[in-house]
Formats: C-alpha cells, structure tokens, sequence
C-alpha cells in the first residue's frame, strides 16, 4: 500500500513559510505523487474534526507541516486516530529529499481541506508523553482552558476559552510537556526541548554512585537551567497580567453603554435622534 501524504499549509495566523509549502507542493506533483492539503490542522482538527478522517484512518501517512511533536499530539489528543497507525511527522524545512524519493508516484489527484471559520486556532496541547501530572497548568490559567477527568488526567476541555497569544501556562510546565503550534519559541512551538525530570536532590546519593566532578558539572548546568526557567516564569505571569487586564477592559467599555430605550439601539448604523441622557450634546451620536 503507498503511504498517503498530508501537508499543512498552517494559513490562519501561522508560522510556516509560503515559499516552503509551494516548493513542497511543486515537488510533489513533479513526480505526479498525490497529496492532501490542510488549510490549516489546528484550526480544522476542532471546527471540522470530519473532515480529518482520512489523516485519523491513515495506516501508513506521511504528514508535513509545523513542529512534528505539535502535529502529533494534535491528532493523538483528537481520540479518533487509529492505535496501528504508523504515520510519521516532518518539519516541511527539513531535508525530505530522500523521504520523497521512497514514495510512489501516481497515487491520485491533490485534495484539498479547507479551513473558513474566523476564530483564529490558538490553544494549548499537551504532550502525555511528558506530562507528569502536576496540574500547574490547570492551576496557573485563569481562563478554565483545563479540566481534570475522573481519572485524574488534565485536559484541554475549553480550547476557545485561551487568549490569543497567550503562552502563559506553557512557561510554567516544568515538562515542556504544553505546545502551542503557532507559537514562535521551541520547546513551546513543539519543538524538542529536554522534557527532563528534575535530578535529584540528594547530592551524597549522586556522589556515591558517580564521579563527583559529573555531579557538580551537572549541577551547574541545571542551576542555569533553574535561572532560565525562572526568568520563564516571570513571563508567564506578566503575559497572565495583560490578559487579564485586557479582559477587564473589555468589560469595562461594556459597563459604559447606556441603558436607555433609544431607537438607535435597534438600528446602529441610522442617526441618533432620540433625547436620551447619553446623547452627545447636539450632535447625532450618543454611547448606543
């Protein structure tokens, strides 16, 4: 059986270049190989999770596009892609002259998955491979982007809920185990960061067991990785601040509105003529 090729454009706000996608693109049908182009994985994936099924169902696929961690757990958290499936994932920049090389040539016709909604996709993935189950995601977001199930296991349950470039709750996974596809930064893009336990604390059981000079050097290493992660928790909470400062400003320009029986709230874009409080003096505009 030929392996079945998805490429995704990632065109809503995305991080992949045009160029690339296109030389791709142009490469594939020179050697007339059949593909599927996906607008956009993120966005469909929630919105238009049917017309994925063929990458779910896919025994054998070849999937290019973003980060190859962030595209799997993409389709690996949707819960509808087969446990067989041996589908594999590359960055569309990386050397794939080989990988094309191995494909068969006459498999079909390009298809393409649209994606139209306006919501931009930004929301967080986690990655269960790393995820140790600390819950500071859960705690940290103030959004209720997160849930727990019954058994314990952290989901993203209100993907909509997130603010939009908000990397926040990523910075403070001590597991980088938290992607967000559109990102710019790796590990949070999808990117291959340690996703490392800590060590451990007891340094006489490390000395005992090791040579001591890899102890301390390893010590020091992580004493700049602890630095690192702190300046990386100073960032999340100011990027929670100006959320949350956003929220509230939206709200408050809500609160502003009067509650008057003006005839211009009922058809905004005629001239206000009413006498209401809130009109501005003798012009036709008031806060309807």
């Amino acid at each position: 059986m030929s392996k079945q090729i998805f490429i995704c454009g990632c065109e809503k706000d995305g991080k992949i270049e045009k160029e690339s996608v296109q030389k791709l693109i142009e490469t594939l049908e020179e050697k007339n190989i059949g593909f599927t182009y996906i607008e956009d994985m993120c966005g469909t994936i929630l919105k238009n999770p049917d017309d994925l099924e063929s990458l779910y169902t896919a025994e054998d696929a070849v999937v290019f596009g973003c980060q190859a961690r962030a595209m799997q757990n993409l389709v690996d958290n949707s819960g509808r892609r087969i446990e067989e499936s041996t589908t594999t994932y590359h960055h569309i920049d990386d050397d794939k002259e080989e990988l094309i090389s191995s494909l068969e040539s006459g498999t079909g016709e390009p298809l393409k998955i649209k994606y139209s909604d306006d919501w931009k996709p930004w929301y967080p993935v986690i990655d269960y491979e790393r995820c140790n189950g600390c819950r500071k995601c859960l705690n940290f977001c103030l959004f209720s982007v997160y849930s727990v199930e019954d058994d314990g296991t952290v989901v993203v349950s209100a993907s909509a809920n997130c603010k939009d470039m908000c990397p926040a709750c990523a910075r403070v996974c001590p597991q980088d185990a938290i992607i967000f596809p559109k990102h710019a930064e790796s590990p949070i893009d999808g990117g291959e960061g340690d996703g490392s336990e800590n060590e451990k604390t007891d340094i006489l059981e490390q000395i005992q067991n090791d040579d001591v000079y890899s102890v301390l050097s390893a010590r020091r290493k992580n004493f700049q990785v602890s630095l690192l992660k702190k300046d990386q928790l100073q960032m999340a909470e100011e990027e929670r601040r100006a959320c949350c400062s956003g929220a509230d400003k939206a709200e408050e320009k809500k609160e502003e509105k009067c509650d008057c029986d003006c005839n211009c709230k009922e058809e905004p874009e005629a001239s206000c003529d009413c006498n209401c409080d809130c009109k501005d003096g003798d012009s036709n505009s008031c806060c309807c």
